[in-house]
């Protein structure tokens, strides 16, 4: 059978894998384990600092303990770094940067010397 390909424009799906908090590409999405919404984790870590709600639909995630109901969402996280050419590869160089400032050594999955994220899909595709 014959497979229809159709284009879509990036700005068309941008809503999807962007963060209602800070408008930018998702970076490390997490996922509210209650509706499902999908932000950046360091933007909404920051925001249930203050609150138990969630940004998007205002439900109450957990009273007290919100940080226990959200999750990585790493499906979401490769949709955006397969969509977005140069955003993984900026990422790692963002946060080598900023390890390099504290004077730290960087975790071994941000040194750069570690295999694409392609590469790692494959292998898990490959079932190694």
């Amino acid at each position: 059978p014959k497979m229809m390909t159709r284009k879509i424009k990036l700005w068309d799906i941008n809503a999807h894998i962007t963060c209602h908090l800070c408008n930018g590409y998702l970076i490390d999405a997490t996922t509210v384990t209650e509706c499902l919404h999908t932000f950046c984790r360091s933007c909404l870590v920051k925001y249930l600092e203050e609150n138990n709600t969630c940004p998007t639909c205002r439900i109450v995630i957990h009273q007290s303990h919100p940080l226990q109901y959200i999750g990585h969402d790493r499906t979401m996280q490769d949709i955006v770094y397969k969509l977005v050419p140069g955003l993984q590869e900026a990422e790692m160089k963002k946060q080598r940067e900023f390890y390099h400032k504290l004077g730290m050594e960087a975790p071994g999955d941000i040194k750069g010397d570690t295999c694409s994220a392609k590469q790692h899909l494959d292998s898990h595709r490959n079932g190694k």
